[in-house]
């Protein structure tokens, strides 16, 4: 057994996060890239130990002496295992003349004469691309000198997303993720539902009812790392789903099976990237706030998605944590944290591509007022931190706040549930193609 500031210290070990890896997968497309995919075999045996780590020796080659085995090299089962792989990569990676962005510990880049070569690390798992097809398989050899690999080729999918490149498209999709969910879960031969939960649906409409004793969380959990991954558009139904863990009913797992049923009628669903320029990109940001919807606690569902060159990158829900007054308190709520996000991936993509204008869209004409009027600061004292960086953000010129109607937010279908002309629509404005 180990034990902490013994035999083990640090144990973090980084991996690539959704939205850069989605917003990798922009830049590769624009780069014409030559995409690959590889997996290291046995990954964490490949970690260098720091610690001095004895074992029992194993069984079938104990020689009866008593003796212990110290470990030279890290064994999967360590707590460090992780960690020890992951650097021993990036000191490999730094020789071969890669460079490790700031903002995102799991994305490299290597140029030479204007030639880029990218990487994307997640664990074990490898995406790499360049323009060079030449340059990239030198790269791959050499990976393939210094680590076993049992996977190298042309990608068309990487954890567990279908990648699909064309001249000027890319499109994810995670069909077959989906149809093992529905044959997991019986579902194969459902009749499809044409929107994921019913309109005006909120958590405290399935509340009421009789205990349900089954497998709740656990299609939970399933449901959101899809929504999470690569489908915004069942994210609200899920979260609202999800408020409820604790004391699942019967009228809540029917609803967790209609959004199987949904799925089954868009498996093939896709998100469709398209070519754009690069060194004059925007970020967009689209925020949204439902104000007090959930006649429980009366807390309001925040939401935003971020695109870049008008392609979604990055999707977020979540109910706010304190109780706004007013819709104007919620989207204040929403928009603070939207824009840290916005931020973020401003700083990924600045690292490797010119960022030109961050435009937040906004459809609460009193939000923007608010921001712009410094006199409303006696009625916002509650969320007087979150309203400054706001200000402070826009008095720098790092964001430009616009009006946007409501029948063009976006953020609309991450919000609420809505009716399934206006849903569709939102849909198509994010770029999905069935």
């Amino acid at each position: 057994m180990q034990k902490e500031g013994v035999d083990y210290f640090e144990t973090f070990s980084p991996v690539i996060s959704m939205p850069a890896l989605r917003l990798l997968l922009i830049i590769m497309l624009n780069e014409n890239s030559n995409v690959l995919v590889l997996d290291v075999k046995t990954a964490f045996l490949n970690g260098e130990l720091n610690e001095t780590i004895y074992m029992d020796q194993p069984k079938g080659y104990d020689d009866n002496t008593g003796r212990k085995c110290k470990l030279k090299k890290s064994l999967y089962g360590l707590k460090q295992a992780p960690r020890q792989w992951y650097q021993k990569f990036l000191n490999f990676v730094n020789k071969l003349g890669f460079k490790q962005l700031n903002s995102e510990s799991c994305i490299f880049i290597r140029q030479v004469n204007s030639k880029k070569i990218f990487m994307a690390l997640y664990v074990d798992d490898l995406l790499l691309g360049g323009s060079d097809v030449q340059e990239t398989n030198v790269i791959v050899d050499m990976l393939s000198k210094e680590f076993k690999m049992s996977k190298s080729e042309k990608a068309s999918e990487f954890l567990g997303i279908r990648i699909e490149f064309t001249s000027d498209n890319l499109f994810l999709d995670q069909e077959s993720y989906i149809l093992r969910l529905l044959k997991k879960y019986k579902m194969l031969d459902c009749n499809p539902s044409s929107i994921p939960i019913e309109t005006k649906a909120t958590a405290a409409t399935f509340e009421k009812g009789n205990h349900f004793n089954g497998p709740y969380r656990e299609l939970v959990g399933s449901l959101l790392y899809l929504a999470y991954v690569s489908r915004p558009d069942i994210l609200f139904a899920v979260n609202c789903l999800s408020q409820i863990q604790e004391h699942p009913t019967d009228a809540a797992w029917c609803a967790l099976k209609k959004i199987l049923r949904y799925l089954k009628g868009t498996a093939k669903m896709k998100i469709n990237y398209k070519k754009c320029n690069l060194y004059d990109s925007d970020l967009s940001l689209y925020v949204d706030a439902d104000w007090g919807s959930n006649s429980n606690d009366r807390k309001s569902i925040s939401g935003y998605l971020i695109m870049f060159c008008n392609n979604p990158i990055l999707w977020c829900v979540n109910k706010q944590k304190c109780i706004a007054l007013s819709s104007t308190e919620a989207e204040i709520i929403a928009l603070s944290k939207g824009v840290q996000d916005l931020l973020w991936i401003k700083g990924i993509a600045s690292e490797i591509v010119c960022v030109k204008n961050l435009i937040v869209y906004e459809d609460n004409q009193s939000c923007i007022k608010c921001i712009a009027n410094e006199n409303n600061f006696g009625r916002m004292k509650h969320i007087n931190i979150k309203l400054k960086f706001i200000r402070d953000i826009v008095s720098r010129n790092k964001i430009k706040i616009e009006y946007i109607s409501t029948g063009n937010q976006i953020a609309d279908m991450l919000t609420k549930a809505l009716p399934k002309t206006k849903f569709c629509e939102l849909l198509k404005l994010c770029n999905f193609k069935i």
